[in-house]
C-alpha cells in the first residue's frame, strides 16, 4: 500500500482490489447512477459494511415473527421483541 501524495493532510491509503467482470460492471453502473466515482462507491460500501458490523442485530431487522399480525401497531414494541412481562 502506498500513502497518497495528493495532500499531506489527507489520510487516504491507496490500495488495489480485484473484481470479476460482472462485479466490476454492476459496481461501475451503480456508481454512475449515483453520480459518483467507482472509488467513492466502494468507500461508501465499506463504510456501510463497517457501521453494520457495530450492530450485528440489524441483519435480523424485519425478520422477527411475533405471530401477531398487528405487532407493528403494538403500543409497546418491547413486548413483541422481548416477550410480554405478564
Amino acid at each position: 500500500m502506498v500513502l497518497s501524495s495528493k495532500n499531506p493532510s489527507d489520510n487516504m491509503i491507496r490500495t488495489q482490489i480485484s473484481l470479476d467482470e460482472k462485479e466490476y460492471r454492476l459496481t461501475k453502473k451503480s456508481a454512475k447512477q449515483q453520480g459518483i466515482s467507482l472509488a467513492e462507491f466502494v468507500r461508501r460500501a465499506i463504510r456501510r459494511s463497517l457501521s453494520d458490523a457495530d450492530k450485528p442485530w440489524m441483519k435480523y431487522a424485519g425478520m422477527v415473527k411475533s405471530g401477531d399480525p398487528n405487532s407493528s401497531e403494538n403500543e409497546n414494541i418491547d413486548d413483541v421483541i422481548y416477550g410480554s412481562k405478564k
